[in-house]
């Protein structure tokens, strides 16, 4: 199974009318992984599995909207940002590279 790795180099966010799609929110990510869609479901409701979509290859990812925050802040404000998604058991991360202790932000 192949692990789909590297910087993300710009995201976008979208904001989902709650009326009719039931207050979703979600942030599209690019890079040389390719393109992954970050979705923040309502606390309570349940995460769907995370999965490469088989006829456009963007990579699902599901978070609870509680994580929404931190994932925004760290788009906003880290450098570098990667994601990794490993396709033997759909799991997937978004983290920062190695920084200095106490960095000015």
């Amino acid at each position: 199974m192949a692990t789909h790795f590297g910087q993300i180099d710009a995201y976008f966010i979208n904001m989902l009318d709650p009326k009719t799609h039931g207050g979703k929110r979600l942030i599209n990510l690019f890079g040389s992984f390719g393109r992954a869609v970050v979705w923040f479901i309502p606390d309570g409701h349940p995460l769907p599995g995370n999965k490469i979509r088989s006829i456009t290859h963007f990579i699902d990812v599901h978070y609870h909207i509680r994580d929404w925050e931190a994932i925004v802040d760290i788009l906003r404000h880290e450098k570098p940002v990667y994601f990794n998604y490993n396709e033997a058991d759909n799991s997937a991360q978004i983290y920062t590279g190695s920084e200095p202790v106490g960095e000015d932000e």
